[in-house]
């Protein structure tokens, strides 16, 4: 996905430096951002191997410019192959966002292949044929990559957008370039030279999209919460939540959970605050959910106020979350709509005491809360599995 700069052993000195120093920038400064902004936030799996691959690109940045001054073509080639790992890592980071096995050592393995099949050519005319044979290959990984963000439920959301479309046109400059290394193969080197500048402002952009994309889609409060608590907002829930279920049923996965929770004294709440000001504590609830709960469970606001959480955890990480999130939402938080002490109940079912059918399970979970609630609230109440 990445669009490496395809090197050569006679780069024209226009721009050459510059170009260079650009990506490096770039590159230090995705991986200070992503780093502050998502991995230290949300030191997950996906995050680490998201902040992986920004530093494998800065580091294979550097080692490019440092290639140009010792005037070396084995380590700048070296350095363009270690660019061609990052697509299978980024790949990785989004399989950790969905919690499923990341086969993450591919992407060492993509990267030591690059390497040894640019330097090994030497100064022979099979380098040209190398290069877009191996390009081809990690723009595989944006095509893997386009079919994982088509099983996220935040798939819809249009900050993701640039990273679906540059890795998209990646995949199509993948093909072309392996359509030229069997039907129009280089003889020289030099060959490069007149799309050394498109892929160079390719690899900037492609950086920049992926920066744009991935740290709202793991920030706390971005994507994974969204604040709209219409239909629609329900319905990709729901639809998300029975695809989850139904593969957990086929896996036997007994990890994952449903939880509903509710405001205490929500008609009250309702009554004093009116409509409106009720409508924007329910969000602000949310949010708080939100802050605690990993970026991975799905979340939604239910027609009847309750927010309800799908998630995949032992039954030890749940029950501190739970301990968690009843600790936030009794905070009281004086830029609320409603300046009180809120409290609330929740209710909590394994997928396995319904048979993993998310209709049982939003019953039963009611029921839950409603006992929880009737013993005085802030509490929560478990189904007996």
């Amino acid at each position: 996905m990445l669009f490496p700069v395809p090197v050569d052993l006679h780069w024209p000195n226009l721009g050459g430096a510059s170009i260079g120093v650009a990506h490096a920038t770039v590159a230090t400064l995705g991986t200070i951002l992503f780093v502050g902004l998502a991995f230290l936030a949300r030191p997950r799996r996906s995050t680490l191997l998201w902040s992986l691959t920004f530093m494998g690109v800065m580091v294979a940045c550097f080692g490019y410019l440092a290639a140009t001054a010792a005037e070396s073509e084995e380590l700048r080639r070296g350095a363009l192959g270690l660019l061609m790992g990052a697509p299978a890592l980024l790949w990785s980071g989004l399989r950790a966002h969905r919690t499923v096995r990341t086969y993450a050592w591919i992407s060492a393995v993509v990267a030591a292949i690059a390497v040894v099949a640019l330097i090994a050519p030497g100064d022979t005319g099979w380098y040209g044929f190398a290069y877009r044979v191996v390009f081809a290959g990690s723009a595989v990984f944006g095509v893997l990559f386009l079919l994982e963000w088509r099983k996220i439920p935040e798939r819809s959301e249009r900050l993701l957008w640039p990273i679906v479309v540059a890795s998209g046109i990646y995949v199509v400059t993948g093909a072309t370039v392996l359509f030229g290394a069997v039907f129009s193969p280089l003889a020289t080197s030099d060959a490069f030279a007149s799309t050394r500048i498109f892929n160079a402002i390719g690899m900037l952009v492609y950086m920049v999209c992926a920066l744009v994309s991935l740290v709202p889609l793991v920030t706390p409060g971005s994507l994974s919460i969204n604040t709209a608590t219409g239909n629609d907002d329900w319905s990709r829930f729901t639809a998300t939540a029975h695809d989850r279920l139904e593969r957990a049923r086929a896996a036997n996965d007994a990890t994952w959970s449903l939880l509903r929770i509710e405001l205490d004294d929500a008609d009250d709440l309702h009554a004093a605050g009116g409509t409106a000001i009720f409508g924007r504590l329910i969000r602000d609830i949310r949010t708080r959910v939100g802050t605690v709960f990993p970026t991975d469970a799905d979340i939604a606001v239910a027609p009847d106020s309750a927010v309800i959480v799908l998630i995949s955890r032992p039954e030890a990480v749940i029950r501190e979350l739970v301990r968690d999130v009843l600790r936030t939402i009794a905070v009281r938080d004086p830029a609320a709509p409603i300046t009180v002490t809120t409290s609330a109940s929740v209710g909590w079912a394994s997928a396995r005491a319904s048979d993993y059918d998310l209709d049982a399970l939003l019953a039963i979970t009611a029921e839950a809360s409603a006992r929880a609630r009737a013993q005085g609230g802030d509490r929560w109440e478990r189904v007996p599995s």
